[in-house]
């Protein structure tokens, strides 16, 4: 049903563009999820691997790896393909390794180095591939970042120690936060969708193409994942390369990159639900004991 409505965002945001003027709330609603996702964050040092640093460098690598292969052909295609593939881990990406009975601490520990690492190195990295004659410079994009990050992560740890009941009430809406993420997408679809209509016109086949590389992109990183994972952590290191939090990069390429670029977090949001979707079928399918 969760996935079902994330592909009704997208629909409506594609349809019914309204959102294009409250994209500005982008930011601020990432910062709630962000918070939700803070409240109860536990890293034991003994579930530190290499992996977890492979699949740091791997993420990293891929978005250099897209942009540089794609940049001949098309330099907003190319800016479009880093965006989508820089995205840390999700969020939510903990909650599905839960559902599939696997080792969320694993899962966990990707979401804060990578969410960390990136957030740290996006300021250097950003300027130089918009690299479009803006005047957007490091400090442009260190401050606004910072404050995304580090905001929900100093309230959430005030809360838990100013008053314990409140953080158990906190976490208890925990869930609920995925309407949130509903709320982006739909805002981030909506101003995609309006730039579209009124500035790509004659160009839609950049749609197609952005659709078909975030595509690729998309199940290579699972597939990539699976493999460092290897017998022990498959599934976890999948998840945590490939499940992204497009939130994060929805608010970067509505804000500093050219409005047609979010379209490539918006469809990633669309195939790794739909994988996710699939792959908890298949699991718990696997899980029912035969007759």
């Amino acid at each position: 049903m969760k996935n079902l409505l994330l592909l009704v965002s997208i629909t409506v945001g594609i349809f019914f563009p309204y959102g294009h003027k409250f994209t500005f709330l982008i930011r601020y609603f990432l910062m709630a999820l962000l918070f939700f996702s803070f409240l109860d964050i536990k890293i034991d040092k003994n579930i530190v691997s290499i992996k977890h640093f492979i699949i740091l460098v791997s993420l990293i690598a891929a978005s250099f790896i897209s942009y540089f292969v794609i940049y001949p052909f098309d330099k907003l295609l190319a800016q479009t393909a880093f965006i989508t593939a820089i995205a840390p881990t999700a969020i939510a990406a903990p909650v599905i390794i839960s559902l599939k009975k696997g080792k969320v601490e694993f899962t966990l520990f990707s979401l804060v180095l990578t969410n960390i690492v990136v957030t740290v190195i996006l300021p250097f990295i950003l300027p130089l591939i918009i690299n479009s004659g803006s005047d957007i410079t490091f400090n442009d994009i260190l401050l606004p970042v910072l404050i995304t990050f580090t905001t929900p992560l100093i309230l959430a740890r005030l809360v838990k120690a100013a008053s314990v009941s409140l953080w158990k009430k906190l976490i208890d809406l925990k869930d609920g936060s995925f309407y949130i993420l509903v709320v982006n997408v739909y805002l981030a679809t909506s101003g995609a969708s309006y730039y579209i209509r009124n500035n790509l016109t004659s160009d839609l086949s950049l749609v197609y193409h952005i659709g078909l590389v975030t595509a690729f992109i998309c199940v290579f990183l699972f597939t990539l994942g699976w493999f460092i994972g290897g017998k022990e952590y498959a599934s976890e290191a999948s998840q945590a390369l490939g499940q992204k939090n497009n939130s994060y990069t929805i608010w970067l390429a509505i804000t500093f990159m050219n409005p047609v670029s979010v379209l490539g977090p918006v469809f990633y949001v669309l195939f790794q639900n739909t994988y996710i979707s699939l792959n908890l079928y298949y699991h718990s399918r696997k899980s029912i004991p035969s007759d």
